[in-house]
């Protein structure tokens, strides 16, 4: 399997006022040596979640792919 660093940043915080809603910032990419960073924006734990798993899934494919 070919070698491949890719770096995803998670940033969080509740916003609002009672109760406080959760957010998060997420910027990710396959591969450090590259600058094609992606942003999203998430409201809840399920839309994070669904989002790194994206992530990871396409990681796990572009080492396998070598792309």
């Amino acid at each position: 399997m070919p070698e491949g660093t890719g770096v995803l940043v998670i940033r969080v915080w509740g916003d609002g006022d009672q109760p406080p809603s959760l957010r998060a910032r997420i910027t990710r990419t396959l591969d450090v040596t590259r600058r094609d960073d992606v942003a999203s924006v998430a409201a809840s734990a399920e839309e994070i979640e669904t989002i790194v798993h994206a992530w990871l899934v396409e990681f796990e494919r572009s080492l396998q792919t070598g792309a």
